[in-house]
């Protein structure tokens, strides 16, 4: 999702119905090439190959366009691989561009990023915050 929204530019361009912007859960990785030349979790291989040549094309970080919508990371705080350290790495490179970026951080686990969105805390409030600052209508639709 974040690698899509990176591209939207050309996946519009390609017949894609704009969107207004993305929120990734949990995401650890946003470069793929410095994930993978760090250690890594095992299943990073799977996903990204060991092929550094075709690291860049999987990266959200390299592959983001000027033009790009915003992009809201919600990131674990409890997750060894520090999925946060990558989330602002990318903010700063999408703000450094003129792009909108922002992190999220949460004290919870993967899991619990992914189930607990949409219940009544303050967590669910900062992502429909951020979904109701991309447009007044779905702003009135998440009061």
């Amino acid at each position: 999702m974040a690698l899509l929204n990176a591209h939207a530019p050309q996946a519009q361009r390609e017949g894609a119905v704009p969107w207004l912007g993305a929120v990734a859960l949990d995401s650890a990785v946003m470069n793929v090439p410095a994930a993978m030349r760090a250690r890594h979790l095992r299943l990073y291989d799977d996903a990204f190959g060991s092929d550094p040549a075709h690291w860049a094309a999987l990266s959200p970080f390299h592959q983001w366009t000027v033009g790009a919508p915003p992009l809201q990371m919600v990131c674990s705080t409890q997750r060894a691989d520090q999925p946060c350290a990558q989330a602002k790495a990318m903010a700063r490179h999408v703000r450094s561009q003129g792009g909108r970026a922002e992190v999220l951080p949460q004290a919870l686990s993967h899991g619990e990023i992914n189930a607990r969105l949409g219940l009544d805390s303050d967590y669910t409030r900062a992502v429909e915050a951020f979904m109701g600052s991309l447009d007044a209508e779905v702003a009135r639709h998440l009061q």
